[in-house]
């Protein structure tokens, strides 16, 4: 870890009197494992209070790769808003604000766009109030959160204004956003000043969300409107039946309407202007009451996608969010120990090419890896090497590259077609000569899951799994094939994602070998590996594949005939094959039937691994 970062975690930890951690992989929080269970009832309002240590957080991990070309001031400040934002937000509130907006009937994540902006510029105030040199290292780290966040509807961009306000600068919106953000510009300057948590929570409901929520309810009224302009644009959800909906609502409108509205398709409702926007809402009312009750649902989930996304902008990036299934955002607190355990490899592998020998960066260029860890690699290679070329000749049957052959039988052209010929000749029909063609490569995609339990301890099965995963992805590699690793134990993390770099990944891969541990919640981890497979593919237009390697015994989660069944239901969406290598593994073929594979030793996999993969491919792939 280089030396700078250590200092600035120093410092902080200094100041805030909690661990702070430098890492390569991403922002985290973790609270003491004992005192969870109080604080997220007392983060839901199930209780009115708790004791003051049980709301610190132990420790704080920031993203040191958001600041490589950051100022240390600029650094310093930036992760300083988000302990100052984490330390001092008053949790319950965020829960009873949405509670009372959606009882009015908004979306409750209306409700989160307004407090996280007003959260993070209470937390900069903060701040500024206690290190003045601080201020415009904030502006700078504002302003560019104002250059990537969007506003598609006005209660977006009345709380960007309040941004404006606060640094300084010009409001870039209409007349009546600018009208709205000079009359509550006494009432925001009072909550970002404000200490008290509830008198901060009165002001908000009392004076800023009663005017906020007007333009809330004008972003519903184009919201209806964008659903319609996103139909005639020709954009599908993924259900199908919603699609089809669409299709009828927007047909039922008058003519000159739907032509208006095609005329718009590649703009937003908020360019229409009012009097056709309002023609369009009261073509809307006098639909049937099936067809008005749909699109207001679809409009309330639409609405709570573009708020989300806005709001993302201004939470804390040290607290992961959940979306409850009415709308609600939630926060998810971790312990730290946890944190800490789950992200150990990871911050091993925190080491900068400026801190490596020489002759370390010359393997990391080739190979990915520092010279300790290629002979490590190169160990563990020497069982598997010889299979490598094995699969990739096997795969490349299945998937010709695209170069040029004659084939066919066609009346003219400008090569015989010599098979043709014996039949074609005597029939007098001619069809004799060949024409170029170039056979269609088709591109897969593979998830990799991997189980990294305590029950892969045994018997060297998470040294066969390792071998059998590092065997998959150098072959797919090698095809120039797309994939992603997760491993997973009681919850799943992320290893390799698809359009990330094999070679960054190899010692990640290695260090699996000394982070075994935990529980086993297959059921959890080939639902998640779906999730995310089924979003590559449809986004790339591939086909997937799941490959599994585990143990087969789930501690956690579906176990028995419900997980069976799970992975059958996983089966009909997507083709997975579970792969368990040693004397100890026949469960895999128990649970994934026919594509399980249980073999004694790494060196009988790639055989069967090779049947049972190529059977996959060829039920995938229809070849020229």
């Amino acid at each position: 870890m280089k030396e700078r970062w250590k200092v600035i975690a120093s410092l902080l930890e200094e100041e805030f009197d909690l661990e702070v951690q430098p890492s390569y992989e991403g922002w985290g929080a973790g609270w003491d494992p004992k005192f969870l269970p109080a604080l997220e009832m007392w983060a839901r309002g199930e209780v009115d209070d708790i004791p003051p240590g049980v709301k610190r957080p132990k420790g704080v991990v920031f993203s040191v790769v958001d600041f490589l070309r950051r100022t240390d001031d600029y650094t310093v400040n930036a992760v300083r808003h988000e302990i100052s934002y984490l330390l001092n937000t008053h949790f319950p509130h965020w829960r009873f604000g949405q509670r009372e907006v959606f009882r009015a009937g908004f979306p409750p994540t209306s409700f989160v766009v307004l407090m996280s902006v007003l959260e993070t510029l209470k937390a900069d105030q903060r701040i500024i109030e206690e290190n003045p040199s601080s201020l415009l290292s904030l502006k700078a780290r504002l302003k560019e959160v104002l250059k990537e966040v969007e506003a598609p509807y006005p209660h977006h961009r009345l709380a960007l204004a309040f941004v404006y306000k606060w640094i300084g600068e010009e409001v870039p919106f209409p007349q009546e956003i600018k009208k709205f953000a000079d009359a509550l510009e006494k009432n925001l300057h009072e909550y970002i000043r404000e200490r008290d948590p509830q008198t901060s929570y009165d002001i908000l409901m009392e004076d800023l969300w009663t005017k906020f929520r007007v333009l809330v309810e004008e972003a519903r009224d184009l919201n209806y409107v964008d659903l319609l302009i996103d139909e005639a644009r020709g954009k599908r959800r993924e259900d199908a039946h919603r699609g089809r909906i669409m299709t009828d609502v927007l047909k039922k409108l008058p003519e000159n309407l739907q032509n208006l509205i095609v005329e718009f398709k590649d703009s937003s409702a908020i360019h229409i202007p009012p009097t056709d926007r309002k023609e369009i809402l009261k073509a809307i009312s006098k639909l049937q009451d099936w067809m008005k009750d749909y699109i207001k649902q679809m409009s309330y989930l639409d609405m709570i996608e573009r708020d989300i996304a806005f709001a993302r902008h201004f939470l804390p990036k040290t607290l992961e969010v959940d979306i409850e299934h009415r709308g609600f955002l939630v926060f998810l607190f971790k312990g730290w120990e946890e944190q800490s355990q789950a992200s150990s490899s990871l911050r091993k592998k925190e080491l900068q090419e400026e801190e490596l020998s020489e002759l370390d960066r010359k393997y990391r260029k080739e190979h990915g890896l520092t010279e300790e860890e290629f002979k490590k690699y190169r160990t563990l290679m020497r069982s598997i090497l010889p299979y490598v070329e094995h699969f990739k000749r096997k795969f490349d049957n299945l998937l010709p590259q695209e170069e040029e052959l004659f084939s066919g039988g066609h009346l003219y052209g400008k090569r015989l077609n010599f098979k043709r010929i014996p039949t074609e000749v005597p029939i007098k029909r001619g069809r004799i000569f060949a024409r170029r063609e170039v056979p269609e490569r088709k591109e897969l995609a593979f998830e990799l899951l991997i189980d990294v339990s305590a029950s892969m301890k045994k018997e060297e099965k998470i040294l066969n799994a390792v071998r059998s995963l590092l065997l998959v992805s150098e072959v797919l590699e090698k095809l120039g094939m797309p994939f992603s690793i997760k491993v997973f134990n009681d919850n799943v993390y992320e290893l390799k994602d698809f359009p990330e770099d094999y070679r960054t990944v190899k010692a990640r891969i290695l260090e699996l070998l000394s982070e075994v541990g935990g529980g086993t919640d297959l059921g959890k981890a080939l639902g998640v590996g779906l999730e995310s497979l089924e979003i590559f593919t449809k986004k790339t237009g591939r086909k997937g594949i799941m490959i599994v390697f585990t143990d087969g015994e789930p501690t956690r989660g579906l176990k028995g005939e419900n997980l069976k069944s799970f992975v059958l239901q996983v089966k009909q969406k997507m083709p997975v094959v579970g792969i368990g290598v040693g004397p100890a593994t026949p469960m895999v073929k128990e649970f994934f039937d026919r594509t399980g594979i249980s073999v004694d030793d790494i060196s009988k996999l790639p055989s069967a691994f090779s049947f049972i993969v190529e059977n996959q491919l060829r039920r995938l792939i229809s070849l020229s």
